[in-house]
């Protein structure tokens, strides 16, 4: 669990680890050149409180990236399998329990991925509320190399990884600023799949306009870095040899071309019925009016 001087946020992630009905976890806190004792006094009273599994905290003297801060918590552990729980996302208390379960149903996976519920949340002058829920969209489809190459299709609430990946194919690529769990996504799938678990488990939480920037989802307050990363990423896979005739940078390209297109569709299709909805909604708080503008339409048809 990666943090940086977000001790209320990072007080709830805590205490969703220490909420699981499975209890053989070990958490490591990596403070990424935060305050020391404003950690340490957040996990003193989360330890206090906690009836099973351990809790650590690795102090980095200065801040590094994202992935790097990642791979420094790995590196402090042993379990078998791992997970990178972000300071300001929390899960369900089956969580552990279902994924792993699913683990040993499926013993070659390289991750079970769960459901996920999008929470929008402000956050004000050291709180947090939520505002609304929605079911954030994922498949097994969408959990495959094809449907993860055009662009990151979930966040890593969500994912239960088995720790043989880390020598099978890498660390998290310290090199990047952002976007690097989709790149060790891509790295990692063709190493055993991943598998859904459709039960929504994982909370992803997204902090509104409204909230204070320092705390907001770096996909949304750095979305222009973001976009960044992901054309670098595809010029790096340009340059790489292709694979059985494909090359893996003109097919990021292509399939996220395909997927702005399609969302793009999407959306206009949900606006039109939107539209069609008030229109609705307008004839029925408004007859007369509403039967005189059908009445005019008739005439323009007749008059054809």
């Amino acid at each position: 669990m990666r943090t940086y001087e977000r001790p209320v946020l990072l007080a709830r992630a805590i205490a969703s680890v220490q909420n699981q009905t499975f209890h053989d976890w070990h958490l490591v806190v990596v403070n990424n050149g935060g305050d020391a004792a404003t950690v340490d006094k957040v996990v003193a009273v989360a330890r206090n409180s906690t009836p099973s599994g351990s809790i650590s905290v690795l102090h980095l003297p200065a801040r590094v990236g994202m992935e790097e801060a990642s791979n420094e918590g790995l590196r402090a552990t042993q379990s078998r399998y791992f997970a990178i729980h972000d300071d300001d996302d929390s899960w369900a208390a089956e969580f552990l329990q279902r994924t792993v379960a699913h683990f040993e149903n499926h013993s070659t996976a390289a991750a079970v991925v769960s459901g996920i519920t999008r929470i929008y949340e402000t956050y004000r002058a050291g709180k947090v509320w939520p505002v609304k829920n929605e079911h954030f969209y994922l498949t097994q489809e969408r959990l495959t190399y094809m449907g993860m190459i055009g662009g990151n299709t979930f966040p890593p609430i969500a994912a239960l990884f088995d720790r043989r990946l880390l020598a099978d194919v890498g660390e998290f690529d310290a090199s990047l600023p952002v976007q690097g769990d989709w790149e060790f996504n891509l790295r990692a799938v063709n190493a055993g799949g991943y598998v859904y678990l459709p039960e929504r488990l994982a909370h992803y939480h997204t902090r509104t306009p409204e909230s204070e920037t320092s705390f907001g989802n770096s996909i949304t307050v750095g979305v222009d870095l973001h976009h960044t990363v992901i054309k670098q990423l595809q010029e790096r896979w340009l340059a790489e040899p292709d694979v059985n005739g494909v090359n893996k940078g003109e097919l990021s390209i292509q399939i996220a071309a395909e997927n702005e297109q399609r969302e793009a569709e999407i959306a206009a299709r949900e606006a039109a019925a939107r539209s069609k909805v008030r229109r609705v909604l307008r004839g029925v708080k408004h007859p007369v009016r509403s039967a005189r503008a059908v009445v005019r339409r008739a005439k323009r048809l007749v008059g054809r």
